[in-house]
């Protein structure tokens, strides 16, 4: 008996291990490969940098416009993220706390949106973006990110919602709480870990949405960091030094989120399991 589950525990650490080097590996041939120039790039990937050079960050920050690129690709992922948050998890709250034909109707009506791709909707929704005119305008992505990322964002909350007794919104209410009090002194705290995993699942798409971001930015001073990528590559298509110097910079403030972002999702959990 213990050698089978020494075996199977063998086995599961051996998936591990592999499904990690599997997903580790190529962030760490990106990052070991930027800082060597051209050259030693061509002649050996793997090798570690002999000419360790910070040139390939300095060229990519220029040619990005990184600054810039940052700070929209930035205020659009905020304000997408809070936007996403506050209406679909409000919405799905009340679906679920309000359950009629009509609410049941509106839950499968916006759900069936997950299964529309983009690419079906994209030449009406582009005329649409122009007929409101929110073309380059970063509030014009905000808006869309709202409508697209809806559906899930409520599927999950709702979800988190039905976890929660109902009796304890009904104590707040006779000590005199309104409805959106109860939801965001009450219920919100309660789903906190949810809500993280929405931002979390959101911020990736936000901060990586290429298609969609480029027709509605065609302006270069509007261009998001995957769009400057994407012209970065198109004028230099054998510049891998500056190119991997350039993906670099793109994951490192993702990355840094989701250092932060792991302990609040914990955090959260783990508040909502005592409170329930």
């Amino acid at each position: 008996m213990k050698r089978e589950k020494r075996v199977t525990t063998f086995i599961y650490l051996l998936i591990l291990i592999i499904s990690a080097v599997a997903v580790v590996m190529p962030l760490y041939m990106t990052i070991l490969n930027s800082f060597k120039p051209y050259p030693e790039i061509a002649a050996d990937i793997t090798a570690f940098p002999i000419d360790f050079t910070w040139n390939n960050y300095i060229e990519a920050w220029t040619r990005l416009d990184f600054a810039n690129s940052f700070k929209n690709t930035l205020i659009i992922a905020i304000f997408s993220n809070v936007g996403s948050v506050v209406f679909a998890s409000m919405l799905g709250y009340w679906i679920v706390r309000h359950p009629n034909k009509f609410t049941n109707s509106v839950y499968f009506l916006i759900i069936a949106g997950m299964a529309i791709p983009f690419q079906g909707i994209m030449i009406t929704y582009a005329k649409m973006i122009g007929l409101l005119n929110m073309g380059n305008h970063l509030m014009g992505v905000i808006v869309s990110n709202w409508v697209f990322s809806t559906p899930m964002s409520m599927f999950l909350t709702a979800g988190a919602v039905k976890s929660v007794p109902y009796e304890i919104e009904e104590s707040a209410r006779i000590d005199g709480c309104g409805p959106l009090k109860v939801y965001w002194q009450i219920v919100f705290p309660l789903i906190k870990g949810t809500i993280f995993t929405v931002a979390c699942l959101n911020i990736i798409d936000y901060w990586n949405n290429y298609l969609m971001t480029q027709f509605i930015l065609t302006k270069k001073d509007m261009r998001t960091i995957q769009i400057a990528m994407q012209s970065l590559f198109n004028e230099a298509f054998f510049a891998w030094d500056v190119a991997l110097g350039a993906v670099s910079l793109s994951i490192l403030p993702l990355f840094i989120f989701f250092i932060i972002a792991q302990k609040q999702v914990l955090d959260g959990v783990t508040a909502g399991a005592v409170k329930g």
